[in-house]
Order: C-alpha cells, then sequence, then structure tokens
C-alpha cells in the first residue's frame, strides 16, 4: 500500500503517536544540571516522510522505513524505520481510518532526534503509548548540548512524571556526563 493511498485522517493517528518519540531529547542536561525539554507545540503540523510506508492491518501495524524522517517545527526525528503498533480487536479500530489506538513505536536502525542545540542518539527506541514511557537504547546512547555529554547503553524517560535514568553498559561502561565550563562573557 502507498503512503498516498492512506487516508488524512489515518496518518493523524500515526502524527499524534510520533509526537512522543520527538520528545526524546528533551533530557539533554544543560550546564545547570537541570533537565532541558524541547519545545514542541500541538498547533504545529507533523511531517513523516521515507522511502517506504506499509500497512499491515492483520498485524496491527504500520511501518515507515527507509531514510525515515519525522519533523515537528525546529525538532526532527531520524531513524531507518519505524514502527507502529495498535491495538486489536475491542474497538482498536484502524489505522487507516483513523481509529485506531496507538500502543507502541518502535524506531530502529539508527535513532538521531535534534532540536536546536539538542540532539540524542541511539541504535533503538521504544515509546509505550499507555505507561508513556520511552526507552532509548544502544552501545552507545548520547544526549547532547552545548559541547555538555551524558553517554550510556540504555536511557529511560517517564513522560508522565518527567523523571529520566540512564544506565551503563554494565560493570565495564557506567553512564559518563560531560560537562563544559561556562565563559565569564556568557
Amino acid at each position: 500500500m502507498s503512503g498516498k493511498a492512506i487516508a488524512a485522517s489515518g496518518l493523524r493517528a500515526v502524527i499524534a503517536a510520533t509526537l512522543a518519540l520527538l520528545a526524546l531529547a528533551g533530557v539533554a542536561v544543560a550546564q545547570n544540571g537541570q533537565a532541558t525539554g524541547l519545545q514542541l507545540s500541538s498547533d504545529l503540523p507533523v511531517q513523516i516522510e521515507g522511502d517506504r510506508f506499509e500497512v499491515m492491518e492483520d498485524q496491527s501495524m504500520a511501518v515507515f522505513s527507509g531514510n525515515v524522517r519525522v519533523s515537528q517545527g525546529p525538532t526532527v526525528l531520524r531513524t531507518g524505520k519505524l514502527v507502529i503498533r495498535y491495538a486489536t480487536g475491542g474497538g482498536g479500530g484502524s489505522i487507516t481510518s483513523g481509529s485506531s489506538q496507538i500502543e507502541q513505536l518502535e524506531a530502529s536502525g539508527g535513532v538521531n532526534v535534534q532540536s536546536e542545540k539538542q540532539v540524542a542518539t541511539g541504535d533503538r527506541g521504544v515509546f509505550d503509548m499507555k505507561t508513556e514511557v520511552l526507552v532509548l537504547t544502544g552501545d552507545n546512547v548520547t544526549l547532547s548540548e552545548d559541547g555538555n555529554v551524558a553517554t550510556g547503553c540504555k536511557l529511560i524517560v517517564a513522560m508522565k512524571t518527567g523523571r529520566a535514568r540512564l544506565e551503563g553498559c554494565g560493570a565495564q561502561q557506567r553512564p559518563t556526563i560531560l560537562l563544559q565550563p561556562r565563559t565569564l562573557n556568557n
């Protein structure tokens, strides 16, 4: 099924779910030690594009693949593949009609989220819509802003509470943060 064949109302559900994934870079560590957030706005349009778009109603999922780019204002998510999983039966609806209930988003094949000076990267990102928990994983998960860089292997963000946790890769690699000193002119 081509992207053109999908009704605009069906894309609304995909766009709403993808917005949650865009919040990924919002946990970059600022100079003052507090987390900084992205400035996402529900009144700005969201554009999703990829080399391919496929809906698999029998599996309750839709997939954007190949150079996937999701943008809203200054925020851009790039990934190799974006899988949207939605509820089956019991009123779960159809992704093509816009009546589906999104359960989970999975970005894989490298994940890069950038908003102005903030950048978050990893190998894979999963967002659970019900719990509003985002997990970014990889051999080198990074969060950076203005030369400040936090690295680890697993970033867990609870969107409801705004809490974030960065984990290392076991005993060999602990989470690290590099904070740049501010110049006297700033």
